[in-house]
């Protein structure tokens, strides 16, 4: 069975040294608004500074969640 990502990272953005953390489920959302405690846009992603993204990563492993990168 394949693994799918609970997380999209998508780091191309058009602000440089920002990314946006894209939620691909509703347990993802919820993680990233109530435990992550991120500000989420209109699409439902939240944009993350690049610098704090390998913490985000290694919190959101601890708490059972995969993060893929585009």
């Amino acid at each position: 069975m394949p693994v799918t990502a609970d997380f999209q990272l998508i780091s191309t953005t058009q602000v440089p040294g920002v990314a946006l953390v894209m939620p691909m489920n509703e347990d993802a959302f919820s993680y990233l608004t109530d435990e992550a405690l991120l500000s989420t846009l209109s699409d439902g992603s939240a944009p993350l500074s690049t610098e704090k993204l390998d913490d985000f990563i290694s919190d959101a492993g601890k708490a059972h969640f995969y993060c893929a990168a585009t």
